[in-house]
């Protein structure tokens, strides 16, 4: 398809949001992790702690989807220079977005 109304600079600032999305994605599993990790400490073995490490291993099997997703869209960046421009966009429509909210 030749695409008329999309401009060049579409591919990197939605492949800029996607990774943030993914990196926000990661992080907050990442978390849980670390938070369902500290419980299991001193955790007896009760049927809390099942759950709680069921709920680890859940976690760490979406930390890996999350991981497989990021890395086929940085397999997509083809031109560095323009996805660090898309990058600067897209950052700065989520500080304008912020400062848009705060109103």
């Amino acid at each position: 398809m030749i695409y008329t109304q999309l401009l060049p600079t579409y591919k990197y600032d939605i492949l800029a949001e996607a990774i943030y999305g993914r990196e926000v994605e990661y992080f907050h599993y990442d978390f849980d992790r670390i938070n369902f990790e500290h419980i299991l400490k001193d955790l007896p073995v009760c049927e809390y702690r099942t759950n709680i490490e069921q709920r680890l291993a859940d976690t760490i099997g979406a930390m890996a989807q999350v991981e497989k997703t990021m890395a086929a869209l940085v397999a997509q960046i083809d031109n560095k220079a323009a996805y660090a421009e898309g990058v600067l966009r897209a950052t700065e429509k989520r500080a304008a977005a912020k400062l848009e909210s705060k109103k």
